[in-house]
């Protein structure tokens, strides 16, 4: 072609020649469509190696793989996951937090990090309403916001603090891995923004994910951390859930590195309502334990009952959505427990009414007890084990119902001090304790947290001496002391976290 433009003079031959040989709009269209590249996002080229280009097959699923060697820590993934989910202003689904290494060992890195999508999710577990379902084809853990009622159990059962609680819909709300871009080939948003690179979506064996979360080995570093019975350090067992998220460096991870915020651990969240339940609940039982057959004292234990259930009720975000919380009954002690005190009033009503004797009453709340010291010890958090939950819940009932029934002449006031003095070193004797799980929570104890502990002992001793000189006083007083020492449980009870905000 070129050598017969050289043979024409003509300009006119010569820009006909060179026309032939470009391609109209309509033929590079065609090419273009052609091609198949038409139905992928502006961004695939720079993703398309960073998702499965294939679903998982049966025993597979999609996890997160975070390459700690990429994270800066510059946020563009919390951004993107707001900014593509529509998030709330004060709402975030994925957070960055830092590792740092000791004295001998200096160390510092970013981490990223969302819902793990566990092989065997906590929050699922615990819900009692039956709001997460794990997709069997996928492996993706999603929330179901139709069926939440609000109540945050699954926010204290995620030990790596996932669930985040919504007021404005009052519902919890968390990742579920973009699964609706996934579905049709497209990153999640996450992983569309990271500049580095720094987070994929892999296809994990589930068989292989259980064996790394469940077997022990050494806490030399490594330079993939799923290897090892904790997802990072300072984090909690991955035997409880068994993150499916891997974390990978061609780095060492010291095994003394620990979360940036360790020593300063948060305040929890008071909860309320729920100090107000299971005290009053608790003290209905311990009323129904001494009450004797006496019908007054039934009524006022069936009264007390009543009003600790209707406080829980303020807990719920979806108050009248509660109706369906027992289809968790199976799996969730949230669910049994709240079927469990369903039956407390009526039967304290009835021995009050003289047809059931009130030691069958107590046997009702105390098992009603033993639901809720399950629902706290099933999250596995350090300060709520069943050696320390049990003796309190069941102390309090003691402590409060015989202080009651001692205002009634039906039990003597010293063996309310004995009550209140043995429960009293007992709560003393856990700041005794060296184990390095506890240390998060003797933080707070002493620390901010100290002013309400001291108050704690000053109403639990006052308390108790003044159930020697006038009852009503004394009950008052030990009232006030039990709804501290609730406070500082849910105030106190440290929870597993990954690694600190950075």
């Amino acid at each position: 072609m070129v050598a017969e433009l050289e043979h024409r003079t003509s300009l006119v031959d010569k820009l006909l020649a060179e026309q032939a040989q470009l391609g109209t709009a309509v033929e590079q269209f065609s090419e273009w469509h052609e091609r198949g590249t038409h139905d992928e996002p502006l961004q695939a080229r720079h993703y398309r190696s960073l998702i499965p280009m294939l679903r998982p097959k049966q025993g597979e699923q999609y996890a997160f793989e975070v390459n700690l060697d990429q994270c800066t820590g510059c946020k563009a993934c919390v951004a993107a996951c707001h900014s593509l989910n529509g998030l709330d202003d004060d709402e975030s689904w994925r957070d960055v937090g830092l590792l740092v290494g000791d004295v001998y060992i200096p160390y510092q890195q970013t981490v990223t990090t969302a819902c793990h999508h566990c092989v065997d999710p906590a929050c699922s577990n615990g819900c009692p309403v039956l709001a997460y379902s794990k997709d069997e084809e996928t492996g993706i853990v999603r929330h179901l916001d139709d069926q939440c009622i609000g109540c945050s159990y699954c926010i204290l059962k995620c030990p790596y603090d996932v669930p985040k609680f919504n007021k404005k819909r009052g519902i919890v709300r968390k990742c579920d891995m973009c699964h609706q871009r996934l579905a049709v080939g497209e990153a999640p948003a996450c992983v569309q923004s990271c500049p580095n690179g720094a987070i994929a979506i892999r296809i994990v064996n589930v068989s292989e994910t259980i064996t790394a979360a469940t077997t022990e080995v050494s806490t030399a570093p490594t330079s993939t951390y799923s290897s090892s019975a904790h997802l990072l350090p300072d984090t909690v067992s991955s035997g409880y859930t068994r993150p499916s998220t891997r974390y990978v460096s061609s780095k060492p991870v010291p095994a003394s590195a620990m979360a940036v915020n360790a020593a300063t651990p948060p305040v929890e969240h008071t909860h309320g309502p729920l100090v107000v339940m299971l005290v009053l609940t608790q003290f209905a039982a311990g009323v129904f334990l001494f009450a004797q057959s006496n019908a007054l004292v039934s009524w006022i234990g069936t009264a007390i009952a009543s009003l600790g259930i209707g406080a829980s009720i303020a807990h719920l975000g979806q108050p009248l959505k509660a109706w369906r919380c027992f289809l968790g009954l199976r799996r969730s002690w949230l669910s049994r427990e709240i079927v469990a005190f369903g039956g407390f009033p009526p039967a304290g009503a009835a021995a009050a009414l003289g047809f059931i004797p009130s030691w069958w009453v107590a046997v009702i709340g105390f098992a009603c007890v033993f639901c809720s010291v399950m629902v706290y010890v099933d999250t596995r958090r350090p300060f709520w084990q069943m050696s320390q939950t049990l003796p309190k819940f069941f102390g309090t009932g003691l402590v409060l119902g015989g202080a009651l029934t001692a205002c009634f002449g039906l039990v003597a006031p010293g063996m309310v001090l004995a009550f209140a003095a043995v429960k009293l070193v007992f709560e003393l004797l856990y700041l005794s304790r060296d184990e390095e799980q506890h240390t998060r929570t003797k933080r707070l104890l002493l620390g901010p947290l100290k002013v309400w502990h001291f108050s704690r002992f000053a109403l639990g001793m006052s308390g108790a001496a003044l159930m020697l000189h006038s009852p009503i006083a004394g009950l008052l007083v030990l009232l006030a002391g039990e709804i501290l020492e609730r406070i500082i449980f849910f105030r106190g009870g440290a929870a597993w976290r990954m690694p600190g905000h950075a």
